[in-house]
């Protein structure tokens, strides 16, 4: 990728080139588990060069990511809103591209502070699909349809009443992500193992809970091994869940909420961290107190 930018730079293509520099600093690093705060900082320094060069669709586009970085990491006052320092939604003008990455940006931040209602709605525009398809889309691709079906999967689970609808959105990826994992794709098993477990929270079989615990617990050890930080804490919050709700394991469901939280805080992801104490805090004080 860098032999790509410096080639791009060279010859005078510097839009291209100042694209694969977003692959290569950002977006890459990020869908790859690489610590928040480097990836955070990489943005700010990235968007100055593409500033300097005069070019303004790449570093619109940067900025939904870096905000997304300074609200994971608690920077911001903001979690699921993308306004702060590096933009604000509420004033942006909004190009095919760059709706795109902003919707990208802003259902990872669902999923990850746990707003799966406006993860599963938000509004997806036909320039979205051309950019994030799984043949030849954008990278930020796999992480966005990840999400969308987390999203899908996890109001499936909430909402009694609408999950058959809910269910039929998140399969659709779903079998996207299996057929691409058949065809040898490497990079998004540990999505597939996730979303696995997903499902199988929502089927009914007498051996349920046997088979989802397992299936969790696969998919955390896959994502952990991969270097999927991230990813393995959101199986981990995921799996509490279930344990909690579905079960009322609040034993198993603590340990896992505790193995979230930690993975998180490697991360970088405080802001996460934060709202994982305040969302699950009578289950972590309560069951320390037995």
């Amino acid at each position: 990728l860098l032999e790509a930018y410096q080639s791009g730079m060279r010859t005078g293509d510097k839009s291209h080139a100042l694209w694969i520099l977003c692959f290569h600093h950002v977006f890459l690093p990020y869908v790859s588990g690489k610590p928040l705060k480097l990836i955070e900082e990489q943005c700010e320094v990235s968007i100055s060069q593409m500033i300097e060069l005069k070019e303004e669709e790449q570093p619109a586009c940067l900025r939904c990511f870096w905000q997304l970085c300074l609200n994971l990491m608690g920077v911001s006052h903001n979690t699921v809103k993308l306004k702060g320092k590096a933009m604000d939604e509420e004033k942006v003008v909004f190009t095919k591209a760059l709706h795109a990455n902003f919707v990208a940006a802003k259902t990872i931040a669902c999923s990850l502070f746990g707003e799966y209602e406006l993860g599963a709605h938000l509004d997806i525009k036909k320039g979205d699909k051309q950019i994030f398809k799984f043949k030849g889309g954008a990278l930020t691709g796999m992480a966005f349809f990840f999400h969308r079906a987390l999203s899908l999967y996890a109001m499936a689970r909430k909402n009694k009443r609408k999950k058959g609808k809910y269910m039929a959105r998140a399969r659709r990826i779903h079998k996207e992500y299996t057929d691409s994992l058949e065809k040898k794709n490497p990079n998004i098993l540990h999505y597939v193992s996730i979303l696995n477990a997903e499902l199988g929270a929502l089927e009914k079989r007498k051996t349920r809970e046997e088979s989802v615990c397992k299936l969790y617990n696969d998919a955390i050890a896959i994502s952990a091994r991969g270097g999927y930080l991230p990813d393995a804490a959101l199986a981990q919050e995921r799996f509490a869940d279930f344990l909690l709700n579905e079960v009322g394991n609040t034993v198993e469901a603590k340990y896992h909420i505790e193995g979230a939280i930690q993975r998180y805080t490697n991360w970088g992801a405080i802001g996460v961290v934060e709202h994982l104490h305040n969302k699950y805090q009578c289950v972590l004080v309560g069951s320390s107190k037995n």
